[in-house]
């Protein structure tokens, strides 16, 4: 399947167009920063609205947990699930994405930034295999894969990110959010790695996944852990004088999710078993969240300034704890069931 024209709707309609949109520019206009971009999806939805269910667990007992950034973030009551609330529509996302800049990584980066994400594949699923990786954006990931001898395909919503991906690493990609794509028990896994915080329909997504995958199937899912320890003590001790606790991000980041309330919603999806390991995280990423929440927060008491970086010294005995950064879930779809014992 061919992925989207680069220059359908672009000013010119040209190349040097979509190498401007690449960029992030339209029309010669300058990239936007991040509090520009997100000016632009809380400019799309209501600031106030009852909040809905839990995405998660389907729970109806919810309620508003904090704000950040001007987005009201929700909690579950019930499996502690939090998510921007409203949730912004994919077409604003999509507009968010595409005023933001973007640069080619060089090759050494790449294979730093993915290798837990290799490694978690090359763990859980047999090379030779068929993979999906969902949310695939430029093929960097995909492209690793096939190295190791998978049969890899991609999908996202960004035609220009895939056109990039067909053309530098000639992968097989789909266009389009993953519920609106049949792919009927096509793949033997599905890879959705540092991508469902930043979907504004988890669940759908990875019920979506279970109907792509055939019986015994796996999902892997890698995301940042809303009940890990750097993110629960930001949240009790420092949230209270800095009104914001570790790892929410939004809009980027939209959906936050526990070891609890991702079981939950695998369960609901439909797959028989979910287990969950650490998975280590960018350093970078890591000195970069710390730095972002005191910056924004130039009203802080001196003391939260002062020791609020110290919570980088929790991420060793997070990982000795089982309670790190980022978790690793592996979700299988149940096994076709033997002739004979359908009734039993």
């Amino acid at each position: 399947m061919t992925v989207g024209d680069p220059t359908a709707g672009a000013p010119g309609g040209d190349k040097a167009s979509a190498d401007a949109l690449y960029l992030g520019l339209r029309d010669g206009e300058a990239p936007l920063t991040r509090e520009q971009a997100s000016a632009l999806v809380r400019a799309a939805h209501p600031a106030h609205s009852d909040v809905r269910a839990c995405e998660a667990c389907g729970s109806a007992g919810t309620r508003p947990a904090t704000w950040r950034r001007g987005f009201r973030i929700a909690e579950c009551l019930a499996c502690g699930f939090l998510w921007v609330d409203p949730m912004p529509t994919a077409q604003d996302m999509w507009a968010y994405y595409n005023k933001r800049t973007w640069k080619p990584y060089s090759p050494e980066v790449i294979r730093s930034k993915y290798a837990p994400s290799v490694a978690a594949v090359l763990a859980n699923v047999p090379p030779g295999q068929s993979v999906l990786d969902v949310g695939c954006d430029h093929g960097h990931f995909a492209a690793l894969l096939r190295e190791r001898g998978y049969d890899v395909a991609g999908s996202d919503i960004d035609g220009l990110a895939l056109t990039y991906a067909t053309e530098h690493y000639g992968l097989t990609v789909y266009q389009g959010d993953l519920p609106d794509i049949d792919f009927d028990r096509r793949f033997d896994a599905v890879t959705v790695l540092s991508s469902l915080e930043h979907m504004v329909n988890p669940f759908h997504v990875v019920r979506a996944a279970a109907r792509a995958l055939r019986p015994g199937g796996v999902l892997l899912i890698s995301t940042p852990r809303a009940d890990g320890l750097v993110h629960t003590v930001s949240r009790r001790v420092f949230a209270p004088v800095l009104h914001a606790w570790e790892f929410l991000a939004p809009p980027s980041h939209l959906t936050y999710f526990g070891r609890g309330s991702l079981r939950a919603m695998l369960r609901r999806a439909g797959f028989a078993t979910v287990t969950f390991s650490h998975q280590e995280r960018d350093a970078a990423y890591r000195a970069r969240e710390l730095s972002e929440t005191l910056t924004e927060c130039p009203d802080a008491p001196s003391w939260a300034k002062a020791t609020y970086p110290l919570l980088r010294h929790l991420r060793t005995p997070a990982r000795l704890l089982d309670l790190g950064d980022m978790m690793l879930c592996v979700g299988r779809t149940p096994m076709p069931s033997a002739p004979g014992t359908e009734g039993s």
